[in-house]
């Protein structure tokens, strides 16, 4: 499939929605007999003229769109094709959700990037008569791209995005100025992540670049998926106006998608109101001719009407009690059951939680990663134990190198290489946080031991989720340093020096594979380098800052 074709079937596309826009107020008139708004049934014709926003969008090849659903606690993708005819070579997968713009070049045969394993992969994306199609279902959060990207990005703004940022990270800035872009290819070998068929087909397909951009509208969730073009020009497709336009089509998208819904409720309710008006003026029509009756009657009995004026108020107020008592049992009954239908939803949620989710099994390492594995953990065991047994022998035993937690950190650095966890500004400012909170604990008098080792973690551990800092080896060092009987400051000096000691091995070795690399980044020496060196949006250094 060429670009210009896909771009044309787009633009024709954009045309024929952009040519009805007066449905959108005739479809609200009690009087049309429709459905239509902006040309399509209900509100596609609206989602169809915001996605026409994508083709301004640079440097990508195409987008999804997905909806978190609060009753499943599931994503499932919106369809973004208003005729999806299922057939190969539209601009849309076979379930018309997958909206492509521009084919990758590994799947292009006139390309030089091109491979028979790419092109498989993607006619499985997008050919839904292709042996093996990978159908497009809902996924848990965490599990798959859009799982994975729901669940770093949302409720993180731009601080969750640093957490995942690649070599192909965002432009610097915070707020709708900045996009941070994931390697997909880099999550699909990540063995922290779960298999999943589908991401897989997406790194061998070609679509290696992709971010995700969160939107919330009136409470209406999702996330707007957007794939790069890797082979691009990185500073056109990280520049700040194209950034921030990809930001606000995200809100428009997701905001068209939203009110798809509501225009059809609302369209609903007015045909019913329609009904409505007419049974009531029907109602009044009657109500009219039978007081007529009824004022030909009493100006017929006048006399004996006055007579029975008391009676008639007196039944009157208490019919108006009556109908006040009824209306608030109603209403306390709704209510009620309000409270046990969210409670039921929220227990049926819990229990397909609990009943697990579709992930598959995290790919096993290979032998000879798993080799790398043993050679960098019994060199880095070694030079700790042979440490430990020196300070032992020249301190008397009186302090020693406490090592359970720097295994655990061990097993991160060469099994989980590139997890965030794994990073030495996560291990270094992760065990500092925790090991000051649990020799501060240690001075607060009349604290049982047994509750001071329970304290201690209850408060490091939401307190590194807080400072972004998550590190699994700290909470256990807060349990180790808040039971210790010679808890003091020297012996936290020298645990951090074995954690030092363990990040340099760690180096090391694990860059002499070209399947690893670690860190991913140097935070504190990348923060230092921008204190000195002065850098613009893309990078590129524009001023060096003289020392004073």
């Amino acid at each position: 499939m060429s670009e210009s074709t896909i771009m044309n079937s787009t633009s024709t596309r954009s045309k024929s929605s952009l040519t009805k826009p007066v449905a959108v107020a005739a479809a609200v008139e009690p009087a049309v007999q429709t459905n239509n708004v902006g040309g399509g049934g209900g509100g596609s014709g609206i989602l169809t003229q915001s996605l026409a926003m994508v083709d301004l969008i640079f440097g990508i090849y195409g987008i999804e769109l997905w909806h978190y659903n609060e009753a499943t606690g599931k994503l499932a993708i919106m369809s973004l094709n208003e005729e999806d005819d299922g057939e190969s070579g539209n601009n849309n997968s076979g379930s018309g959700a997958f909206l492509i713009k521009r084919q990758p070049q590994e799947t292009d045969p006139d390309n030089d990037y091109a491979t028979p394993e790419a092109l498989e992969a993607y006619n499985k994306l997008t050919n839904v008569t292709q042996s093996g199609y990978i159908a497009v279902n809902e996924t848990d959060p965490g599990v798959g791209l859009s799982g994975a990207l729901w669940a770093e990005s949302s409720g993180g703004g731009s601080d969750a995005g640093a957490n995942f940022n690649r070599a192909w990270g965002g432009i610097g800035h915070s707020g709708h100025e900045s996009v941070v872009w994931r390697d997909v290819c880099e999550l699909a070998d990540d063995p922290d992540q779960p298999y999943d068929e589908r991401l897989q087909a997406l790194a061998k397909a070609g679509f290696k670049l992709a971010t995700g951009i969160t939107f919330d509208i009136n409470g209406y969730r999702g996330i707007f998926i957007v794939y790069g073009n890797p082979h691009g020009d990185r500073n056109k497709l990280n520049n700040p106006a194209n950034a921030r336009f990809m930001n606000n089509a995200a809100q428009l998208i997701g905001a068209a998608a939203a009110i798809q819904d509501p225009i059809e409720r609302v369209l609903a309710f007015r045909k019913e109101e329609a009904f409505n008006n007419w049974h009531r003026l029907k109602i009044k029509l009657l109500t009219i001719v039978r007081m007529l009756g009824v004022l030909r009657y009493t100006n017929e009995n006048s006399g004996g009407l006055s007579s029975d004026r008391p009676k008639l108020e007196k039944k009157s107020s208490i019919a108006m009690l009556r109908e006040a008592s009824a209306r608030f049992r109603e209403n306390a009954k709704e209510t009620a059951e309000e409270v046990k239908e969210a409670a039921k939803n929220k227990a049926t949620r819990w229990g397909k939680k609990v009943r697990g989710g579709s992930a598959g099994i995290a790919p096993a390492f290979t032998w000879r990663q798993c080799l790398w594995t043993f050679v960098g953990v019994v060199t880095t065991h070694t030079i700790l134990s042979r440490i430990n047994l020196l300070i032992m022998t020249e301190s008397d035993k009186e302090f020693n190198l406490i090592l359970a937690p720097l295994g655990a950190l061990t097993t991160l650095q060469y099994t989980l290489t590139a997890a965030p966890a794994s990073q030495p500004r996560n291990a270094i400012f992760a065990q500092v946080f925790a090991i000051t909170v649990a020799i501060c604990l240690s001075y607060i008098p009349n604290i049982p031991p047994w509750f001071r080792s329970a304290l201690a973690p209850a408060i490091v551990i939401p307190g590194m989720a807080k400072l972004g800092i998550i590190h699994p080896p700290a909470g256990a060092s807060a349990i180790v340093f808040s039971t210790w009987k010679e808890n003091n400051w020297i012996t936290m000096g020298i645990f951090l020096a074995g954690v030092a000691i363990t990040i340099v091995t760690a180096v090391g070795i694990n860059n002499m594979s070209d399947r690893r690399q670690y860190p991913t980044s140097w935070y504190l020496v990348n923060k230092a380098k921008k204190a000195i060196v002065g850098e613009n949006e893309l990078g590129q250094v524009t001023v060096i800052k003289k020392a004073p």
